[in-house]
C-alpha cells in the first residue's frame, strides 16, 4: 500500500551529517511532523527500518524520533500492521461509505430503512454517504472496498459483510487502519476485534418461540434455508439458540430443524419439494421461520394445501417486512433504522478517536402479533 503521495528520499535531510548524535532523533521527528501536517503521508508511514535507510541513522534512532510523535499524538502505532497518522490529523472528507448486503431479498425488502436511518444520522452530523451495495457476492463486496480504500474516498466505512468463508472486508478494512463498524452480521471470531451495531437474533428467536408457546403450542417447528444446525448462517444459528432457550424455559425438547428444501433443489418445478416439505410439518402445530420471506412462501403453500392459519398451524417469521403485514404475518421486528443510526454514531466516534473500547451493541427486537400466530380477540 502506498503511504506517500511524495518521495520520501528527495525531502530527508542528512540528519547523520548534523554531529549532533543526541539530537538525531529530534531532527527526524520534526521532518516526519511536517509531513505529516503538509499531508505527504496520507494514513500509514513507511516502515522504521525504511526511514532508518533514508535518514541514514540506526534503528533504534528512528523508533525513539516515532515514539516522541506517538506521544504527541500525532501517530498511532498497531502492532503487526504498522503506523499510522492519527485519525485527527486527516483531512477529513466528510463523506462516510456503506458498503452493504441483503438488500435483494423481494417482497418489499425492509433493508432500505436500514439506509434511511444511516442517512438521517449521517446528515444531522454533516456527512454524506457514498453507497455501494454487494447484495452477497463477496468479490463485488472487496471490490468495493479496495476502491473506496484506494481513493480515500470517505473518513470511515459500515460494513455489511458476506458470509463468514468468502468475506474479506474486515481483513482489508483491518490492515489499512480506516474507522469502520460492522453492521448486521458480525461472525464469532471477529467479535472480539470490530466495533458492531446488529440486531439481537437471539432475543428474537426467543421472542417468537416464547409466543407460541404462550399460545399454547407445543409442537414448533423452526425453519431455515440450511440443512441442519451447524451449517446454517450466523443469523439462523442465533435464532435457533433463542429458539432452544424459549423450549428450555419452558421444560420442553425443542422441536425440529427444517430446511426448507424448495430453496436448495435445482428442480424447474417445485411442487414435488413442497408437499415433501409440506409433509414433514404433520404433528405440528407451529412455526418459526428464520426470516419473512420463508414464513410467507411456507403461508401461501400451507393455505393451498386447505390448512387454515392458524386454526391448525401458526406461523411467526423474522424481518418484518413490508409485505408481512399485507399477509397478515406475524413477525420479529428488527430495529433498523435504529440500527443504522447508532452505527453511524460509533463510526464518528471512531473517527474523533474515541473509541477506545469496543462498541459492541445489540438492538433489542420486539414482536409484531398479526393473524398468522392470533385471531383477534
Amino acid at each position: 500500500m502506498p503511504t506517500s503521495r511524495a518521495s520520501t528520499k528527495k525531502n530527508a535531510r542528512p540528519v547523520a551529517a548534523t554531529g549532533a548524535v543526541a539530537r538525531k532523533h529530534h531532527l527526524i521527528s520534526e521532518q516526519l511532523r511536517g509531513r505529516i501536517e503538509k499531508g505527504e503521508y496520507d494514513e500509514q508511514i513507511p516502515g522504521q527500518r525504511v526511514l532508518a535507510d533514508e535518514f541514514g541513522v540506526n534503528f533504534l534512532t528512528v523508533r525513539k524520533a516515532i515514539n516522541t510523535l506517538v506521544k504527541d499524538g500525532l501517530l498511532t502505532k498497531h502492532p503487526g500492521k504498522g503506523t499510522f497518522v492519527t485519525r485527527l490529523k486527516r483531512e477529513r472528507t466528510f463523506n462516510l461509505a456503506a458498503v452493504l448486503g441483503g438488500l435483494s431479498y423481494g417482497f418489499g425488502g425492509q433493508h432500505s430503512k436500514l439506509i434511511q436511518g444511516i442517512q438521517e444520522e449521517a446528515a444531522r452530523h454533516k456527512y454524506d454517504l457514498i453507497y455501494r451495495p454487494h447484495l452477497g457476492d463477496p468479490q463485488v463486496e472487496q471490490q468495493a472496498i479496495e476502491d473506496i480504500l484506494a481513493r480515500r474516498k470517505c473518513d470511515g466505512v459500515l460494513v455489511w459483510p458476506t458470509r463468514r468463508e468468502s468475506s474479506r472486508a474486515i481483513s482489508l478494512l483491518q490492515r489499512h487502519g480506516i474507522p469502520f463498524v460492522v453492521v448486521m452480521r458480525v461472525d464469532p471470531e471477529s467479535r472480539d476485534q470490530v466495533h458492531y451495531v446488529i440486531d439481537d437474533d437471539v432475543e428474537g428467536g426467543y421472542l417468537a418461540t416464547k409466543h407460541l408457546l404462550d399460545l399454547g403450542h407445543r409442537k414448533i417447528g423452526f425453519v431455515a434455508r440450511a440443512a441442519r444446525e451447524g451449517q446454517g448462517e450466523i443469523f439462523e444459528e442465533e435464532r435457533w439458540l433463542g429458539f432452544v432457550k424459549a423450549h428450555k424455559e419452558a421444560g420442553l425438547k425443542p422441536g425440529p430443524w427444517l430446511q426448507a428444501d424448495w430453496l436448495a433443489s435445482g428442480e424447474a418445478d417445485h411442487k414435488p419439494v413442497s408437499r415433501r416439505f409440506l409433509a414433514r410439518l404433520e404433528g405440528l402445530s407451529g412455526l418459526f421461520c428464520v426470516t419473512d420471506r420463508l414464513a410467507l412462501h411456507i403461508l401461501g403453500m400451507v393455505r393451498a394445501a386447505g390448512r387454515v392459519v392458524p386454526d391448525e398451524l401458526a406461523i411467526v417469521g423474522y424481518d418484518d417486512l413490508d409485505a408481512a403485514a399485507l399477509f397478515d404475518l406475524s413477525t420479529i421486528h428488527q430495529p433498523l433504522e435504529e440500527i443504522g443510526a447508532e452505527a453511524v454514531r460509533v463510526l464518528l466516534g471512531e473517527i474523533d478517536g474515541e473509541g477506545r473500547t469496543l462498541a459492541r451493541k445489540k438492538l433489542v427486537p420486539r414482536l409484531v402479533v398479526r393473524g398468522s400466530s392470533q385471531r383477534p380477540v
